[in-house]
């Protein structure tokens, strides 16, 4: 018997990642940082191309940094705790932020900031401190209008692209 034949349902619960990952949300708010297994894992969920990088940090260098996040009241610091940690930037700092509070947090992604660009809430183009706490704004303004949380927002703007852009292709046959 093959480790897939006696873990069948293992696997299967694991099909769906991004709802394994925010599950890991309650015991880092619970706890108030995060260890090493579980910034991996979110880091690797949100861009596995800076993996080396990840690994380089340590569980103490990732603790503090997380700590310092998570108890920071300031949203540039909050980014900039996450950024000294090895192979990560805003948009993996912000999927960081969205698992410890998904209510409060969405993940800045190209879709998203495409989506707002479309609907003319943005101009701009690559992602700073600054765009981000823009960013910020927009999404838990929307997600107040809306009686959302800012994570559901995101997911929202990231399908309102993948729609959008789906439905120009469809158009280019």
């Amino acid at each position: 018997m093959n480790d897939f034949t006696s873990n069948v349902d293992f696997y299967i619960d694991n099909y769906n990642l991004e709802k394994q990952i925010f599950k890991l949300g309650d015991d880092i708010s619970k706890r108030g940082w995060t260890n090493k297994d579980e910034f991996l894992a979110i880091c690797l969920w949100k861009s596995r191309r800076p993996k080396k990088l990840y690994q380089l940090n340590s569980a103490e260098f990732i603790k503090e940094q997380t700590k310092l996040t998570f108890s920071e009241k300031d949203e540039i610091l909050k980014i900039k705790h996450l950024t000294k940690l090895q192979g990560v930037r805003i948009p993996t700092a912000s999927a960081i932020l969205s698992v410890h509070n998904p209510g409060d947090y969405p993940i800045i992604d190209e879709r998203c900031i495409q989506s707002l660009k479309t609907m003319k809430l943005i101009d701009w183009e690559n992602i700073s401190d600054k765009h981000w706490l823009e960013y910020l704004s927009i999404v838990q303004d929307l997600a107040k209008k809306h009686n959302k949380t800012a994570r559901e927002i995101e997911k929202g703007l990231f399908a309102y692209n993948r729609i959008k852009l789906d439905k120009e292709y469809r158009n280019l046959y």
